[in-house]
């Protein structure tokens, strides 16, 4: 793990253009198993989602915003990246893989829950506006550095709100991840089932061709 003085040199070397760090450590895991705790939720609202309009993007922060509020009683850092904002939201977590409840929806080699709660929080916080293409992880979840440049628009990295210290838990989310959970494994094992059946009808298909053909050898044989 760098420190201080070191990131600040990778960050001079670059002429501080597109300086991140990750919000999680560099070890999150023991034997395949995660062991980081959710403590950190990015959101991502590009100005490209919202057609380009500033209006609608504030709008969105301002709905996101007071969602925080009203459900963790949270007040983040808001970045402004030149290309829209980012939402930092610190939290006081446990690792979800050691409770019965969530530890059933692990999957071999799936993703872990930290990043799938991750995941879910800025669906949730946002109703759905986040940017689609933002997927952080515990290995991925790279925050921007305030006074840096973001190179695909030249512009500085500012602070528009800076967060008031305050860690709500992760239990007021808690309820609402686990039904997501159960319904993202309901909807595997429909699409499962479902390929399934249209396995078993391309079977059944075949065999009845592979009947056809073999009846029209014999006829053509008599």
């Amino acid at each position: 793990m760098l420190d201080k003085q070191s990131l600040l040199r990778y960050f001079r070397s670059s002429n501080y253009e597109d300086c991140r760090v990750n919000a999680y450590p560099s070890f999150t895991n023991f034997h395949g198993i995660n062991r980081t705790p959710p403590s950190f939720i990015i959101i991502d609202l590009d100005l490209k989602d919202f057609g380009y309009s500033k209006y609608k993007l504030d709008e969105a922060l301002n709905n996101a915003s007071k969602r925080i509020k009203d459900v963790l009683g949270g007040y983040p850092t808001v970045l402004w990246t030149g290309n829209g904002y980012h939402i930092y939201q610190p939290l006081e977590g446990f690792v979800l893989e050691e409770i019965d409840i969530f530890a059933e929806f692990v999957a071999p080699n799936g993703k872990d829950l930290t990043s799938k709660f991750m995941e879910f929080s800025e669906d949730f916080l946002t109703s759905r506006r986040g940017d689609p293409q933002h997927n952080p992880t515990v290995n991925s979840c790279l925050v921007r550095i305030p006074g840096t440049i973001n190179s695909k628009c030249k512009e500085e990295v500012k602070v528009i709100q800076k967060w008031d210290g305050h860690r709500p838990p992760i239990n007021y989310l808690l309820r609402d991840f686990r039904r997501g959970l159960i319904n993202e494994k309901v909807e595997k094992q429909k699409l499962s089932s479902k390929e399934k059946v249209e396995e078993k009808g391309m079977t059944r298909a075949y065999l009845v061709i592979q009947q056809f053909r073999g009846l029209r050898n014999y006829y053509k044989s008599l």
